[in-house]
């Protein structure tokens, strides 16, 4: 699994322009194509026709001239960087720009501005979250990025295929990258049980068997993995799901976090769609999430 063509939507803001540092690395790493987008919001249509398009012609060199701007500052990468302008709705627009070029992620910050229009620009992060087909990977301000490198990759794992499929993004982007893969599975012991497990469970309310079953999985994972040139360490903790991930990304001092959207099927899907959700909100590093198959 690769990324051919990246994305980043850009508002004109340097908390949006916070986002470039990471989508240049992932783009390096996977000698993909860099895509900046300016989304310029219509004027009103009421406007005298003269007036209209004086506007519109002196937007459109403004938006132009910022975007050369940013190509050229970061002239000095090894990828292809173009820069493309759409009018439309923000979060509309991007996802039907990526949908229709075939865009494999969307790298972009939640947040584009400060103050009353700190709410917008969230909501535009969101929106392009839930309606955009490709993989998104989200920067919060409270992300630390002056320093970002690919050195340190963690995947968290349920079991399921769609977790799986990003190990096979972070096994390529960590190869690429030259950085460790962790892969965490978390077991959080709130499996509902017809019949009692014979092992007295812990605080977490997990038994001995679901720890050892857990650290097989994992073990399984890295065995296919043998002939890849990283390194490659496990871990099984215990407890809540979302705030394990988190610490031990801290802890770790995780670069990037890979997660599928959709780890389950049926009820379950709900709850590690979740997880991946509370992930991207919270976590104090770059969080990828890609899409499972919709029902």
């Amino acid at each position: 699994m690769s990324f051919k063509k990246i994305l980043l939507p850009l508002y004109g803001s340097e908390l949006a322009e916070r986002a470039l540092i990471p989508a240049l690395a992932l783009a390096e790493a996977m000698s993909a194509e860099l895509v900046l987008l300016r989304v310029a919001i219509p004027l009103p249509l009421n406007l005298d026709p003269s007036l209209y398009a004086r506007v519109v012609r002196v937007r459109r060199n403004e938006v132009k001239e910022y975007l050369r701007a940013i190509r050229f500052r970061f002239s000095f990468a090894n990828i292809n960087i173009e820069t493309k302008v759409v009018v439309g709705q923000a979060a509309r627009a991007i996802t039907k720009f990526a949908n229709d070029t075939e865009i494999d992620l969307i790298v972009m910050s939640s947040l584009g501005h400060s103050g009353i229009k700190r709410w917008i620009y969230g909501s535009v992060a969101n929106e392009v979250l839930n309606t955009a087909n490709c993989a998104k990977a989200i920067i919060h301000p409270h992300v630390e990025i002056d320093s970002f490198a690919l050195k340190r990759v963690l995947v968290p794992l349920d079991g399921s295929q769609m977790a799986e499929q990003a190990v096979k993004l972070a096994r390529a982007l960590a190869e690429a990258a030259q950085a460790d893969l962790y892969l965490l599975n978390v077991v959080s012991g709130t499996q509902i049980l017809e019949q009692p497990v014979p092992d007295l469970p812990g605080n977490d309310g997990v038994s001995d068997t679901e720890e050892a079953e857990a650290t097989a999985y994992l073990l399984r994972v890295k065995a296919d993995m043998a002939t890849c040139p990283i390194n490659v360490l496990t871990q099984v903790t215990t407890g809540p799901t979302v705030e394990n991930i988190i610490d031990f990304a801290d802890d770790q001092k995780i670069d990037l976090i890979i997660m599928g959207s959709h780890g389950k099927s049926g009820f379950q899907k709900l709850v590690f769609g979740s997880v991946a959700t509370k992930v991207l909100q919270s976590a104090n590093c770059v969080t990828l999430v890609i899409p499972g198959q919709r029902d």
